[in-house]
């Protein structure tokens, strides 16, 4: 007999306010048609990954690994986005055959946690890999990108700049030194 999980996880780029998850319509992996339910995972990092890859990205994306995230392009707009897990009782949920959770009916929040989605870059809790320049992909083509994330040579490590304050402080810093 399989042990069920007590705790499950939604990730989402919306803040909700009024404490429900409610059903929406969503392709699951193996279905071809839309199905409306909430959907969750019993992996934390899984519905953080999904939630801030929704924030960062354009065109195509995919989660690798609980800490890895590859994507074609990454939206100009990353700083001060917040990505939200919200924690719910498993209660009323079926596993789908790819292991993930769905319930066809909306769903209390028990917990919410929020990430700043450039802190988790910065302190190297998730690592984005971008499309190199040159390289593309039609967003009618799956086929065409998973040959392409099967080549990491494809992909660099995105870098947020943190240093590019510092450096500024210090070249002027620099400068009135040589002024005097």
């Amino acid at each position: 007999m399989e042990n069920k999980v007590k705790t499950l996880y939604h990730g989402s780029q919306h803040k909700i306010t009024d404490g429900v998850i409610h059903v929406k319509p969503a392709h699951t992996n193996h279905m071809q048609t839309e199905t409306t339910a909430v959907f969750a995972t019993s992996d934390f990092a899984h519905a953080k990954n999904y939630a801030c890859m929704r924030l960062i990205a354009e065109g195509w994306k995919s989660p690798r690994t609980s800490d890895t995230l590859y994507v074609q392009k990454l939206k100009q707009d990353i700083s001060g986005k917040k990505a939200y897990i919200y924690e719910l009782d498993s209660d009323g949920f079926n596993r789908d055959v790819d292991g993930s959770y769905y319930s066809l009916t909306d769903k209390p929040i028990k917990r919410v946690v929020e990430i700043d989605v450039m802190q988790e870059i910065k302190e190297g809790r998730i690592k984005i890999y971008v499309l190199k320049d040159g390289l593309n992909c039609p967003l009618d083509r799956g086929d065409i990108w998973n040959e392409l994330v099967n080549n990491k040579d494809n992909f660099e490590l995105y870098k947020p700049d943190s240093k590019n304050l510092n450096m500024t402080v210090l070249t002027q810093m620099k400068d009135l030194s040589f002024n005097k």
